[in-house]
């Protein structure tokens, strides 16, 4: 039974997320969007205090976007239900400046490539995009690279899916493999986030920012629906309105259970090869804290979207073969959109989030999520002021006009749709390998990997390891109590 009081195992959010996707599809015949929404929500909040500027509107006319406050709620909602928001931790200053900085980047980004990591990953992936697939390899190496530089930076330790204060409490208490896991707790220590008038600040903000789309969406409207505030109240109704809301707390739900993002997904596969081989290369160079590595390990944040990716491939499907629906997101790919890629990976990353994940956490409380989104407001800015110039470098760069995989084998509709159901059981291999790895990795079975929570997987897994140390060391267990080195520095030299 799945528990309000606490979290839930990473591949349920795979399925919440895939069927708010679903939901989202079968109203509007394409995958959720979300950084046009906070563009346009953005544009809208210029409108209001400063009616005579045009630096947002300029390039996107205002409106209001129930799904991304459906994130936010239905993080919200979780943090109620456990008893915990994530506004305890306090955070190292570098890092709040770099989840600004990243949340910068991130929004420019976002507009280069088109649409976010939501966009491309979750949305993309599943209609078989071509600029979705190159979206890949551009993001990844500028993530990889921003994963070194916190290490660099010696803030390696707060990269964590989630910041459960139970298991930061229990690193802090037993060191070990969980110590790093335990600095955010004494970092903490003392700390008041109701005294922190830079998150005061940043709150009201954010609460004076959605509060004047939601009050936008009963007063204006537009006649055809097409520009202006089209998701206005008045435009599409009660009904939808309320539709869209419940499709972003669906994903805020499932997501805020578990940690689930787009970013560490697609890291996973190449981050648990390392950890294979040089665990203690990520845990002592790079200061990885034990819950992501087993994370990492676990394969789980990549089992989660492909989950997602294989629910939503299986509508689009249905819609394209049997109700004639084109595919969605189709798009040229360009040269643009790999450095927006790039500029995501980047701040994916360097917020500790990619953009629905962000949406989450600020539900959540975390103070990274606040820092970054103001930089995700300042960044469109960039591209708004200049935007017909990136337009047209985008459309001189264009890399191919192939915009969905089966057009690469031609249009015959016969073999578009094997080709289709070709790239859902490649999906679908793909899922069950990375079971398979996880498994092989942690050591866990197919019920104890789909049956636990991150943070619970990682105390038993490294459990497990000071107990297999203890065999091998031929240590009894009350030897092992009295070594004042903490079993933790035992499983460090039998890794």
């Amino acid at each position: 039974m799945l528990s309000l009081r606490r979290q839930w195992p990473f591949w349920i959010s795979g399925v919440f997320v895939g069927i708010a996707e679903i939901m989202n599809y079968i109203v509007l015949e394409k995958p959720i969007g979300l950084t046009t929404g906070l563009v346009e929500m953005t544009a809208a909040f210029e409108q209001t205090v400063a009616p005579g500027i045009d630096w947002w509107s300029r390039a996107y006319d205002p409106n209001v976007h129930w799904i991304i406050i459906g994130v936010v709620i239905g993080a919200w909602l979780v943090a109620r239900a456990e008893g915990e928001s994530r506004g305890w931790i306090k955070y190292p200053v570098k890092e709040l400046v770099l989840a600004f900085i990243g949340g910068f980047v991130f929004s420019f980004g976002t507009r280069l490539a088109a649409g976010c990591t939501t966009h491309h990953f979750l949305g993309g992936l599943p209609s078989m995009s071509t600029a979705s697939l190159l979206y890949l390899t551009a993001i990844l190496p500028a993530g990889f690279l921003t994963f070194y530089l916190m290490s660099v930076m010696r803030i390696g330790h707060v990269f964590k899916g989630q910041e459960n204060k139970a298991t930061s409490e229990l690193g802090e208490k037993q060191g070990g493999k969980l110590a790093l896991d335990g600095l955010a707790c004494g970092a903490s220590r003392g700390y008041n986030p109701n005294r922190d008038w830079l998150r005061i600040s940043i709150l009201v903000l954010m609460f004076a920012f959605f509060g004047n789309a939601i009050v936008g969406s009963f007063v204006y409207g537009t006649e055809d629906g097409v520009f202006g505030w089209n998701y206005a109240i008045s435009v599409i109704g009660w009904g939808m309105a309320l539709w869209l809301l419940l499709v972003g707390i669906v994903a805020g739900v499932g997501m805020a259970k578990t940690g689930f993002g787009t970013e560490c997904a697609f890291m996973t596969p190449e981050v648990s090869m390392g950890l294979e081989h040089k665990e203690n290369f990520f845990e002592k160079q790079w200061k990885i804290p034990g819950t992501t590595r087993v994370m990492f390990r676990s394969m789980s944040p990549f089992t989660a979207i492909f989950i997602e990716i294989l629910m939503l491939w299986g509508a689009i499907m249905i819609g394209w073969q049997f109700f004639d629906i084109k595919l969605p997101l189709g798009m040229n790919p360009s040269w643009v959109l790999l450095l927006g890629a790039a500029c995501q990976g980047f701040g994916s990353v360097a917020m500790i989030g990619c953009e629905i994940r962000t949406y989450m956490r600020l539900g959540l409380g975390y103070m990274t999520a606040v820092a970054a989104f103001p930089g995700f407001l300042l960044g469109y800015l960039p591209y708004t002021l200049y935007s017909d110039f990136w337009v047209e470098l985008a459309r001189e760069t264009t890399i191919t006009r192939v915009k969905h995989v089966p057009d690469i084998f031609g249009h015959d509709p016969v073999v578009q749709a094997l080709v289709g159901i070709a790239y859902g059981l490649v999906v679908a291999g793909l899922l069950y390998w990375s079971i398979k790895r996880g498994m092989r990795l942690t050591g866990f079975s197919f019920k104890e990997l789909m049956s636990n929570a991150n943070d619970d997987l990682t105390i038993k897994y490294f459990d497990r390891l000071s107990k297999s140390d203890e065999q091998a060391s031929g240590k009894s267990s009350d030897d092992k109590k009295s070594d004042d080195r903490g079993y933790g520095e035992a499983v460090t030299e039998g890794a």
